[in-house]
């Protein structure tokens, strides 16, 4: 309807601008003369007609890819023609308008089927947005993937000493012995030894296992080559219990003085009855004195002190020993009868 209005307004200039202009010359009779007005009539239906036709006609196809970018539609506009001044009363037909075309963006040709541009941008208008690309994994260099990814780290157990693998085997030696698995106690002793020629303890029960296996003679060497090795009051005190075990007093006194420090409440009492059985009865006297000062308890102990009390004359002293044995003592019964018989006691 723009372009009737148009042309009616341009009518309507040249009407004004011929009513200013001379009259025109009177056509003679017989000319049969058509009235202005039906002419711009026709002009105008004419001119609606082509307008309604224009958008009545479908839109040109495009071949806009479904998931590709929006191509802007083409815009046409009418760019109008000046009048002149001067133009006869008839209109003359319109001017085509010029097309002033807008250059638009190359679209990317997909082999799909076409859909018209209108359709195409109304449903990419109602696609709903893409949803965002989810969070991806962090990039790490190569010195951060150095330090996340450190090597194992390798535990070096510490290498025990030979003392330290000697107490070992000496702890699970013990362990036998005590479960009563001698065999295996003596495999470990010797094992400590192997390792600790200097260890005075697993020497010493090894000895004894020897010794109550009948290898007495290994039992005895074993302790006598310990104590050349290194002069120690255990094996000294064991040798001389091993040698009067074996009847040997007088070796078994002599290595017992040896170890005269390290004596203890039973070994001051073996080498009381020694020495009594030597007939050394005062220094036998006075090795059991030593003996019952740190255990007085011991009837076997008062026993042996009141024989080498008598022995030397000291009988009231031997007495008082007798009646405290009797007190202190378990002994076989004709062990009792003595006591009581030599303590002045009368009776069963």
């Amino acid at each position: 309807m723009s372009v009737i209005n148009q042309m009616l307004r341009e009518l309507d200039a040249r009407g004004n601008m011929s009513a200013e202009l001379p009259m025109a010359p009177i056509r003679p009779s017989g000319v049969k003369r058509h009235p202005a007005w039906l002419a711009l009539g026709g002009a105008g239906l004419a001119a609606a007609g082509a307008t309604a036709i224009y958008w009545m006609l479908p839109a040109a196809p495009t071949n806009a890819p479904q998931n590709g970018p929006v191509i802007p539609r083409q815009e046409t506009k009418a760019v109008n023609t000046p009048s002149a001044a001067t133009a006869p009363a008839i209109p003359s037909a319109p001017q085509p308008a010029v097309a002033a075309t807008e250059p638009s963006p190359v679209a990317f040709q997909q082999p799909q089927g076409r859909v018209p541009a209108r359709e195409t941008a109304r449903g990419l208008a109602e696609r709903p947005l893409p949803a965002p690309p989810g969070p991806s994994a962090p990039f790490l260099s190569l010195d951060q993937g150095t330090l996340q990814a450190e090597p194992a780290v390798v535990k070096k157990m510490t290498a025990l000493s030979p003392e330290a693998e000697a107490q070992q085997h000496y702890d699970d030696a013990q362990v036998l012995r005590r479960a009563g698995k001698f065999d295996a106690a003596i495999g470990k002793y010797r094992q400590a030894l192997e390792r600790n020629q200097g260890m005075t303890g697993a020497r010493i029960q090894l000895a004894r296992l020897l010794q109550e296996k009948g290898q007495v003679d290994a039992a005895l060497s074993l302790l006598q080559a310990g104590y050349e090795q290194r002069a120690d009051d255990g094996l000294a005190i064991a040798t001389g219990r091993l040698l009067a075990d074996l009847g040997q007093r007088e070796a078994a006194l002599d290595w017992l003085q040896r170890g005269q420090a390290g004596l203890r409440p039973a070994d001051h009492a073996l080498t009381g009855a020694l020495l009594s059985q030597a007939h050394r009865q005062e220094e036998a006297s006075r090795a059991y004195q030593r003996a019952l000062a740190a255990d007085p308890g011991q009837g076997g102990w008062l026993l042996g002190l009141g024989l080498t009390l008598e022995a030397q004359g000291r009988l009231d002293e031997a007495r008082t020993a007798y009646r405290n044995a009797l007190e202190r003592g378990q002994f076989k019964p004709e062990v009792m009868q003595f006591l009581r018989e030599r303590s002045g006691l009368a009776g069963p």
